[in-house]
């Protein structure tokens, strides 16, 4: 079973994976990231957004399996800490560049935070707006 700090850990592991990712860094003065994990026993995906001083925000994802690695770290850690034994379906991690992290988790619904061809400006502007 893990701890709390084990958990943390997990999730400072997944957020360091993210900033040592030259793509997921790669927009000039970013300022916020948003990002999406989602795991299944299927498979394992994320992807986001940078946002600069002004807010404008683009797309990003990793561009190795090391995240990924670390995202799926992070929900067999929550999943061993949960009483029902369950995991989360996705996550959003938001991380600013003095270092703050935010991070909610979706039980129940995987498409929460879908982004598709239809919303992802929808989801641009929507993100913009959330506090790390």
């Amino acid at each position: 079973m893990t701890t709390p700090a084990d958990q943390n850990d997990a999730l400072l592991d997944l957020c360091r994976a993210f900033l040592q990712d030259p793509k997921i860094v790669s927009q000039p003065d970013w300022r916020k990231l948003v990002l999406i994990g989602e795991v299944t026993d299927a498979s394992t995906a994320i992807f986001g957004y940078s946002y600069d001083a002004a807010g404008e925000g683009v797309l990003t994802a990793p561009s190795n399996g090391v995240s990924s690695d670390k995202l799926e770290a992070l929900q067999e850690a929550m999943r061993q800490a949960s009483p029902t034994g369950r995991g989360w379906l996705a996550c959003m991690v938001r991380i600013s560049s003095e270092g703050e992290v935010g991070a909610d988790f979706e039980y129940d619904d995987l498409d929460r935070w879908s982004h598709t061809p239809d919303n992802y400006r929808q989801r641009l502007a929507e993100y913009a707006d959330l506090p790390v």
